[in-house]
């Protein structure tokens, strides 16, 4: 049995990296890292969401990416790799880190691109 998945816009791919990212802060708001690491749930749900993340970030146009290198967009889709293929050795130190230091910038330039009306998109095709 085929599936057939149509194409997205772009900007639903950035819609996607903002609701992931806050959906992530919102998991491990006034949680610490022990905390953190001893509610697999939680941290499950943190882990989707990162991948979610990273798979919206490898269907953006390089015109964006471009346009936003403080980014590392790269890592971010790397990441996610890393954590579906080697689920196994996920370091939720990590994860932490990407968390409080990473995910604010990603969401700070999610949201600038999304009001800057940036979509990628040549000849000014709206999204």
């Amino acid at each position: 049995m085929k599936f057939f998945m149509p194409e997205r816009r772009h900007q639903l791919y950035l819609a996607d990296i903002l609701d992931s990212t806050r959906a992530i802060q919102s998991y491990v708001r006034d949680v610490d890292f022990k905390t953190f690491i001893g509610d697999r749930m939680r941290c499950a749900a943190v882990i989707r969401e990162f991948e979610i993340i990273g798979q919206a970030v490898g269907k953006l146009p390089e015109a964006i990416k471009s346009e936003y290198p403080a980014v590392p967009w790269r890592d971010i889709k790397d990441f996610r790799n890393l954590l579906v293929h080697e689920y196994f050795g996920v370091d939720l130190e990590i994860v932490w880190n990407a968390i409080r230091i990473e995910l604010p910038i990603l969401l700070d330039v999610t949201q600038t691109i999304l009001s800057d009306g940036q979509t990628g998109e040549k000849d000014g095709d709206a999204l």
